[in-house]
């Protein structure tokens, strides 16, 4: 049986008709479908088959420029400060001068200035005259980085503190946890018995059974005897945690002048010993019991490779942190606080918190948080800037010297089609961080127009060599280096501009 043939022009038409009906579809396409609360459905567009926008393509050209300079400043910031013939000392007596500018500064142009409130144009002024001081009274003064995932793993913050520390003094990581959930930074290596408990308000699977936290927001207890050779009390419940340099981070990060030790202890005497690269037994005693805020200050100049501290109580200890710092200069601490948007700050104790800020000199708090809600959903501009103004509020009744600098959200991006684009969040996000920093008093750094914008992270995740991870949120290494060189940047020229108002 002969077989009806298909006329060669029939499968070519019908092919016309379906790309007729698609181009249709397309140009009237909504974009978006709401099939539930929680999903909606992207229809594709003929939007998704244009290139990037020419701004997308402006903010490559600008990031492989400031990479450049970060590069540049990098191989100015050589490891010279080394402690073994001189200490932190000498780094703060030399006047704070152009020349010293010069050595250790790269000119580098604020891609994003500080922007101050209209009723506090001096808001970091207090901050900045505390770091003119250094080179005529020498001291010790404290930053605070307070912020979520964006900056864990002393991503940000490490890149700061270098910065700072090079210019006005100063050394080590500043203040860390004893116990922590993995290790992630590059800067200090924890471990620690297998004891000990968090407790916190965010991530934590114990709440506080108090608001007495420290400056890292939490506080750890041991709870269970750990045997242990090194037992200072034999009938008391022993625990240990152990600080090691993984030498993958700048030199000075180990180099110290002393270590603070900083707990609560309302029930029983603490027996407290540091062992120094191994068996070295630094200092050992009993402390004693204290109901507020302690802190045992243990000198020791010296590069480290591993400091122990051994403990044991019959009571419940709370552990606040430990500092690693110089005598003078400036100190950093990263606060990372995983999942949270630090709307939980301030259900901290007022008194305590400022009994906390002010013996360990702090003069700067930077709170970077809002990557935690800058997703898919419905936002009120009203109520994140009612509790964003809470929050820095808060921070900023501390202390009246202790300035606060809000650091908006990054951008963040999700897939539109066939490219990504901003979440429509982040810019009320940013909005509402603005405003209530403008109401609050506090300064305020735009990240997100510092990263080029609307739409940038797509840029910062496609950059060669890329500056952000494929989730399309989280900075990398690189990236979380450029982010910090641009902040110190608009603090420097903040604080330029500030010393030419004094003089």
């Amino acid at each position: 049986m002969k077989q009806k043939s298909v006329e060669p022009l029939r499968p070519l038409v019908l092919l016309f008709y379906i790309t007729c009906i698609s181009l249709v579809i397309m140009v009237l396409s909504p974009v978006e479908i709401p099939m539930s609360e929680s999903f909606t459905m992207n229809i594709f567009t003929l939007d998704d088959l244009s290139p990037l926008p020419d701004t997308t393509k402006k903010e490559l050209d600008f990031i492989a420029d400031i990479q450049s300079k970060v590069e540049n400043a990098e191989t100015v910031l050589v490891d010279t400060l080394d402690f073994s013939d001189e200490d932190s000392l000498n780094y703060v007596q030399v006047e704070d001068t152009v020349l010293q500018e010069e050595r250790y500064e790269p000119v580098v142009p604020a891609r994003q200035a500080i922007e101050f409130p209209p009723n506090n144009p001096d808001a970091l002024n207090a901050f900045f005259a505390s770091l003119q001081s250094l080179s005529k009274k020498p001291n010790l003064i404290r930053i605070l980085h307070y912020g979520d995932s964006q900056i864990e793993g002393d991503r940000i913050s490490s890149y700061l503190r270098e910065r700072f520390q090079h210019r006005f003094g100063g050394c080590g990581v500043g203040l860390v946890p004893v116990y922590v959930r993995g290790n992630v930074r590059a800067t200090l290596f924890t471990s620690y018995s297998p004891n000990w408990t968090k407790y916190a308000y965010i991530d934590q699977k114990k709440n506080p059974r108090h608001n007495k936290l420290g400056l890292l927001t939490e506080y750890d207890r041991f709870t269970n005897p750990t045997a242990h050779e090194d037992s200072l009390h034999s009938e008391m419940k022993h625990a240990w945690v152990r600080f090691t340099d993984p030498k993958l981070g700048h030199k000075k990060a180990t180099t110290i002048e002393n270590v603070k030790f900083i707990y609560r202890s309302p029930s029983a005497p603490l027996a407290f010993q540091l062992n120094l690269n191994g068996d070295e037994v630094i200092d050992k005693l009993d402390l004693p019991t204290n109901e507020n805020l302690a802190i045992h200050k243990v000198p020791l100049k010296t590069n480290f490779n591993k400091i122990q501290v051994h403990l044991g109580s019959k009571g419940n200890p709370e552990i606040l942190g430990v500092a690693f710092d110089c005598n003078t200069g400036v100190a950093l601490d990263n606060v990372s606080i995983r999942g949270s948007s630090g709307f939980e700050i301030p259900r901290m104790n007022r008194d305590f918190m400022k009994q906390q800020v002010e013996a360990l000199q702090v003069k700067l708090i930077v709170v970077q948080f809002g990557v935690n809600i800058s997703g898919e959903g419905n936002y009120s501009l009203s109520y994140y800037e009612r509790m964003f103004y809470r929050q820095y509020n808060y921070l900023k009744s501390l202390h009246p010297d202790a300035c606060v600098l809000v650091v908006s959200v990054s951008d963040r991006a999700r897939k539109k089609g066939t490219h990504f684009e901003s979440y429509p969040s982040v810019e009320v996000i940013r909005q509402a961080q603005k405003n209530a920093a403008m109401k609050a008093g506090c300064a305020f750094w735009d990240l997100r127009d510092a990263m080029g914008g609307q739409n940038s992270m797509s840029s910062w995740v496609n950059n060669k060599p890329s500056l952000a991870q494929s989730d399309y949120t989280h900075f990398n290494a690189r990236g979380a280096k450029l982010v910090g060189e641009m902040l110190y940047n608009a603090l420097n020229n903040a604080y330029d501009d500030y010393k030419k108002q004094v003089q």
